[in-house]
């Protein structure tokens, strides 16, 4: 019998709520069982009140009585079944750290015998979703694959309410989010083309509202100033915070980056825009819920780099393209 199963993805945004699928098939091959989710703060946060998850173990690198505290609850927990995602050192050691008979995890040299059951590397290109979800073939369960989710609670969502009326947002009209940053500076669509974009949404009678992470207020406040209507400068949220808020938009306009992932999970329609990317691992949203990519092949389409110089997939995305995609949502809302 299966009383404790562990399941872990230490980081980040994107990639932890990509997993939330996998936690519920979990949940519903195992429904007496408790899941336990181990995670690395801040991302720890995303998790939080998540109906499928029983219990967060956070891994807080820098602080030691923290993880010798972690350490210990690993290995006196007794843990049936073990499911590392992440699959780097850390994370193997931990799994092992388990003490769990089944310990799942990829076939990857040296760390791989931290295992008891490795998923096989191989060349077939799934979903990020379905990425995880291999990773449960060793336990033969049957499941209903469902969308990647996150919980945001009454209270969170009447706070993110009150946020928005406090900045002088009209709840009865669209609001539209806008996330011109990334973390790679490849994945950041032109500053003066979200500029431009939210003219365009503010010349059609909608309200938008900048989102933006640590390290990005000089890459904000030069898109705030390229626009032509009283744009307001944005502050940086806390994840779950910006998880409420995003909850509220009726659409979420995002680079290839974590936020684009969190508006799916909290029923926001996303608008994806994809450059080096992969959108066939890293857009696995339905478009009948909404959802929208907006991605050009080129040559050099699917490069996956961090930096380039030349950016042509970012500059053939026009201003055109993506406001075709939100009209249709400030359409439907009108």
């Amino acid at each position: 019998m299966v009383r404790r199963i562990l399941i872990s993805r230490l980081r980040f945004m994107g990639d932890v709520i990509l997993t939330t699928p996998a936690v519920h098939a979990l949940r519903q091959a195992y429904p007496d069982a408790s899941i336990t989710y181990l995670v690395e703060a801040p991302y720890s946060e995303l998790l939080r009140h998540h109906p499928d998850i029983d219990e967060l173990l956070v891994v807080r690198k820098n602080d030691g009585k923290a993880m010798r505290r972690l350490f210990t609850t690993l290995l006196t927990t007794r843990f049936d079944i073990a499911i590392d995602l992440f699959c780097n050192p850390r994370s193997a050691i931990l799994t092992w750290c388990s003490g769990a008979r089944l310990r799942i995890g990829g076939d990857f040299r040296g760390r791989r015998v931290l295992y008891s059951r490795r998923i096989p590397l191989d060349d077939i290109r799934r979903t990020a979703v379905d990425f995880h979800l291999n990773y449960l073939a060793p336990l033969k369960i049957n499941y209903e694959k469902v969308e990647p989710f996150i919980q945001i609670t009454e209270e969170e969502k009447e706070w993110a309410r009150a946020y928005l009326r406090k900045n002088r947002y009209d709840l009865a009209r669209p609001i539209i989010g806008l996330h011109p940053g990334a973390t790679w500076p490849a994945k950041q669509w032109l500053p003066d083309r979200f500029a431009k974009l939210a003219d365009r949404i503010s010349d059609a009678n909608g309200q938008v509202l900048f989102t933006m992470g640590p390290n990005e207020t000089r890459l904000l406040q030069s898109v705030v100033n390229m626009c032509s209507f009283a744009a307001r400068m944005p502050e940086v949220l806390t994840l779950r915070q910006l998880a409420a808020v995003v909850h509220c938009l009726h659409a979420y306009v995002s680079n290839d980056c974590g936020p684009l992932h969190l508006a799916p999970a909290v029923g926001t329609p996303v608008i994806g825009i994809f450059g080096p990317g992969t959108p066939e691992i890293w857009f696995p949203y339905r478009a009948d819920l909404g959802h929208r990519l907006v991605f050009h092949t080129l040559d050099c389409s699917r490069c996956n780099r961090d930096f380039c110089e030349k950016l042509d997939c970012m500059r053939a995305i026009t201003v055109d393209d993506v406001f075709k995609v939100v009209a249709e949502n400030l359409n439907k809302n009108s």
